[in-house]
């Protein structure tokens, strides 16, 4: 389990790399947060290997012909870009993930139609507890889990027992790792709880994948 304290950055610009797999080789994907100013635009540069998926934190992103919400995330294909530009009003922090790629993974370069195989690695959901609330804990054998806290303080339930956890935090718990979060019993909580597999993996028992535009999912609690 990586705890990292005040992962997103209160001012602007910033960049931050939260999970980086070149220090941490046993780790799935690489995370980096970047808090934007106001009306600011920034290409999302393509990832040749793997999917990359951007998740809103804090403000409101323009991107992909839509605006996005803290919570919201979209998935970028293998070698596609894309523009995204801060709505004007408030910082908008949001936060990148990118698989490592196995061998294996790497889509072979043919010309003709795209082949079928699926792309997709990374599901992206909002938690939302009630004071009191739980959401596991589980056991994901086949993915790594990040979680991150949006509003309010929580605990995280994993292999080192309880850790407190407070809006910005993040925690990633590797595949076999158990994780899972509650709510204090005063206040609700909102995180943003994230999974990474293999290309085309079935999701955990815990989730429930229904297609939206938005590319979010909500797991069960």
């Amino acid at each position: 389990m990586i705890v990292v304290p005040a992962a997103v950055p209160r001012t602007a610009p910033v960049f931050r790399r939260l999970i980086d797999p070149e220090q941490r080789p046993t780790v799935r994907a690489g995370l980096t947060v970047e808090t934007l100013p106001p009306g600011v635009r920034v290409e999302q540069l393509p990832y040749e290997s793997a999917e990359s998926v951007t998740v809103v934190l804090s403000g409101r992103l323009f991107a992909a012909g839509r605006v996005l919400s803290p919570g919201e995330a979209l998935h970028h294909r293998p070698g596609s870009t894309c523009r995204l530009t801060a709505v004007r009003g408030a910082p908008t922090a949001v936060l990148t993930v990118r698989p490592v790629p196995s061998r294996a993974d790497i889509p072979a370069q043919r010309s003709g139609p795209e082949a079928a195989r699926p792309w997709r690695q990374v599901e992206v959901g909002t938690v939302g507890l009630e004071p009191g609330g739980l959401c596991g804990p589980f056991e994901d054998r086949a993915a790594d889990v990040f979680l991150l806290v949006l509003s309010e303080p929580g605990v995280f339930l994993g292999e080192l027992g309880e850790v407190s956890l407070y809006p910005g935090d993040l925690v990633y718990a590797r595949a076999k790792e158990r994780y899972g979060l509650r709510a204090g019993s005063h206040q609700p909580v909102t995180a943003v709880l994230g999974r990474i597999g293999a290309p085309g993996a079935d999701p955990g028992p815990e989730w429930d994948i229904k297609p939206m535009h938005s590319g979010r999912a909500r797991p069960q609690s």
